[in-house]
């Protein structure tokens, strides 16, 4: 029996299984979505580059997740300021923590700012660089979180890459 050339039929004669074809399309698909993922959101968080509104945002995102415990110490406090001085190393930066703690927001006042998916993407990653995901209760904070954004698997694994190292 002689093997068939290289794309000499299409209707399944040429040897190819279709079923081993519809599998690499699978994951070629996959590991297509999983990049374009990657590309869609900022490798690195900015506060600078973004508006009043989102900087806001991310500065009450990481109020709220530093307070899921019950508790909001001097520890959880410097854990912000270091995450600030990586992505805003300015004075605005801590004008906004500074309101922020004088005047913090529930969760569901922060959730209602997020209006599309990189602002959720943002509360996401904001989130998880302003507290423990070795914790227990904050790991099951983020999950809520995610959940409560409607952020997908592939995203939410793609910012706890990148965030994870500054958490």
């Amino acid at each position: 029996m002689s093997a068939a050339a290289p794309g000499a039929s299409a209707d399944g004669a040429d040897g190819l299984d279709p079923s081993i074809a519809g599998v690499l399309a699978d994951k070629v698909l996959h590991a297509w979505l999983r990049n374009r993922y990657q590309l869609l959101f900022p490798f690195a968080l900015d506060l600078r580059r973004l508006g009043p509104e989102a900087a806001t945002l991310a500065i009450d995102a990481m109020l709220v997740a530093a307070q899921a415990d019950g508790t909001f110490d001097a520890r959880e406090r410097e854990r912000i300021e270091a995450a600030l001085r990586l992505v805003a190393p300015d004075e605005p930066a801590r004008a906004l923590l500074d309101a922020g703690l004088a005047a913090p927001k529930p969760l569901a006042v922060v959730l209602r700012q997020v209006g599309d998916v990189q602002r959720a993407a943002l509360a996401y990653a904001a989130s998880l660089m302003a507290i423990d995901p070795g914790k227990r209760v904050n790991r099951r904070y983020l999950d809520y979180l995610a959940a409560r954004l409607q952020l997908s698997d592939e995203l939410v694994e793609s910012l706890e890459r990148r965030y994870r190292a500054t958490a």
